[in-house]
């Protein structure tokens, strides 16, 4: 008889009961079948300069403000926001204050 053991990770980011990830520019969370998840962290003032993706991407805001401006449009977002951004858009981001979101492309 063989067993599978199941390995899985656990963390928090935001303020949760599991380890904190902390302040990261860029962490990717899952990186599977061709897909990311993608956990980043911004100070105010900071920004992200214009740029596409081949996919749609999807940006869900956990804490903080940000403009996301998609084909020349920007779009104000805060937290428990998100905004799915068609493939090969053009996009950028300028964080207003401390923030925290998620990517899936």
């Amino acid at each position: 008889m063989s067993t599978t053991s199941t390995i899985f990770h656990t963390g928090s980011l935001l303020a949760g009961s599991h380890p904190a990830i902390g302040e990261t520019k860029g962490q990717v969370l899952l990186d599977k079948n061709g897909s990311k998840v993608i956990f980043k962290t911004f100070q105010a003032g900071e920004v992200m300069p214009t740029h596409d993706a081949p996919m749609d991407v999807l940006v869900t805001v956990l804490a903080g403000r940000l403009i996301i401006t998609v084909a020349d449009t920007p779009t104000e977002v805060e937290a428990g926001d998100f905004l799915i951004i068609p493939a090969k858009e053009r996009h950028s981001l300028a964080c207003l204050e401390p923030a925290r979101i998620l990517i899936y492309r």
